[in-house]
């Protein structure tokens, strides 16, 4: 870790990222606040609350223009700039009428906003490759994994802060945003030579050629083709996604009538479920090189998936404190190992001319089960009760963890590339 905080455009590049975060996460928490000052609060609420996965269905679009993309540190400046004009654009609207087409005005240039971050991101992705050592990259996506989740703690905490500071002055917040998105810009122009030479280093594979959208999810799918590996690491990750990240609503649910497990009051519970998950998922990114990395990818989702139906049972029968915290800190620091891991795998073995493409396939198959695993569990919650939906829950998650488990056993494990690159990160 120490010779990559040496590294200059790769500290650049992690803090830009951090800025960007910051500014994204932030406005999404303030966003449901605003929302909920509507008239029509209850519509803009669940407007603002799907609205982040929008970005996450044009994963596939924006990863191919990524690898499209010729001069990308260049489109990485331009991009900043139209973020800090959406912005301030944001900030002279935003307050000036409480009608539905002006609320949905606001939110289309927020959600045009999440997915010009998620181009950006895409953009790093074959840069950060060869600002680092080859020996370097599992550690270097550890670190920008950690940096992202620090940033959403930061935005989370900054943002009760500056909401109890600044009211409903939601302008002011959106000039804040502004502000974010123009030092990241400033940060990727102050790395901008760093950046352009790494582009260079990887100007070998044909990026810069016409390459149809089509033609790129053939190559894309071919990746997959040549690696069952990957097919069941992506399978299994959209059905961890969609029980995983129901979880959090459900216990947001089912804790408002179980005081008895309570930290102090449900808002500190709430909060310091979201605190230890988060600080889960930074200490699992950052401790790259502990025993866990010569566990194979199906034993680690193995544990992920125990660790939730553990508390979907302390929830239900046990009501024991230290099982509402301690499972919800393994799963989390679980999963802070397994994005880097997987990401370093890709970044690895995937061709750059159809890198950011296959990322976003990727990231677009895991993710479309998590907004419907938490609709079905919170209409099933508010249905027919907590008690019954968490033990569904339950036996879900604790029969998707025998079956990683079995998969693995029986072929998976043998096939998983990313022990020998966590064994190679720690030689080097």
């Amino acid at each position: 870790m120490h010779k990559l905080l040496k590294n200059k455009p790769f500290v650049t590049m992690v803090l830009a990222s951090l800025f960007n975060t910051v500014g994204g996460e932030l406005f999404n928490i303030v966003f449901i606040v605003y929302a909920q000052t509507m008239p029509f609060a209850g519509l803009a609420v669940s407007i603002a609350s799907m609205a982040w996965v929008a970005p996450t269905l044009t994963a596939i679009l924006t990863g191919y223009l990524a690898d499209r993309t010729v001069h990308k540190t260049r489109m990485q400046v331009v991009i900043k700039l139209i973020q800090v004009c959406i912005y301030l654009a944001m900030a002279i609207t935003i307050g000036r009428s409480k009608s539905l087409p002006v609320f949905l005005l606001l939110v289309a240039m927020d959600i045009t906003s999440s997915m010009l971050e998620g181009y950006a991101g895409s953009l790093w992705m074959p840069v950060l490759k060869h600002l680092v050592q080859p020996d370097q990259l599992h550690q270097a996506t550890s670190i920008t994994s950690a940096a992202s989740n620090v940033a959403a703690v930061i935005s989370a905490g900054g943002g009760a802060v500056l909401i109890a500071i600044l009211g409903n002055r939601f302008a002011v917040f959106a000039l804040i945003n502004a502000a974010t998105f123009l030092l990241a810009g400033i940060l990727v122009a102050i790395g901008y030579k760093a950046f352009a030479r790494a582009e260079v280093t990887g100007n070998d594979s044909p990026v810069g050629k016409h390459v149809g959208l089509s033609s790129s999810l053939r190559m894309t799918l071919g990746e997959f083709r040549r690696s069952a590996f990957l097919v069941l690491m992506v399978g299994f990750g959209c059905l961890v996604n969609f029980l995983g990240t129901a979880l959090q609503p459900l216990l947001n649910l089912g804790l408002i009538s179980m005081s008895e497990i309570w930290w102090g009051s449900y808002g500190t519970t709430i909060a310091v479920v979201n605190g230890i998950s988060s600080l889960g998922l930074i200490l699992g990114a950052l401790l790259a090189a502990d025993p866990l990395r010569r566990l194979p990818m199906a034993h680690l989702l193995t544990g992920v998936m125990a660790a939730a139906a553990t508390v979907g049972v302390n929830l239900v029968w046990l009501h024991i404190h230290a099982l509402l915290f301690l499972p919800l800190l393994v799963m989390n620091y679980l999963l802070g190992k397994i994005n880097p891991r997987f990401m370093t795998m890709l970044i690895s073995t995937v061709g750059e001319d159809h890198l950011a493409a296959t990322m976003g396939v990727v990231q677009t198959v895991m993710m479309i089960g998590a907004p419907l695993g938490q609709m079905i569990f919170l209409t099933l919650g508010n249905l027919v009760g907590i008690a019954i939906t968490m033990s569904i829950y339950a036996s879900l998650t604790g029969l998707l963890a025998l079956t990683i488990l079995l998969t693995g056993l029986l072929g998976m494990n043998a096939k998983d590339p990313t022990p020998d690159m966590g064994q190679k990160q720690k030689s080097g």
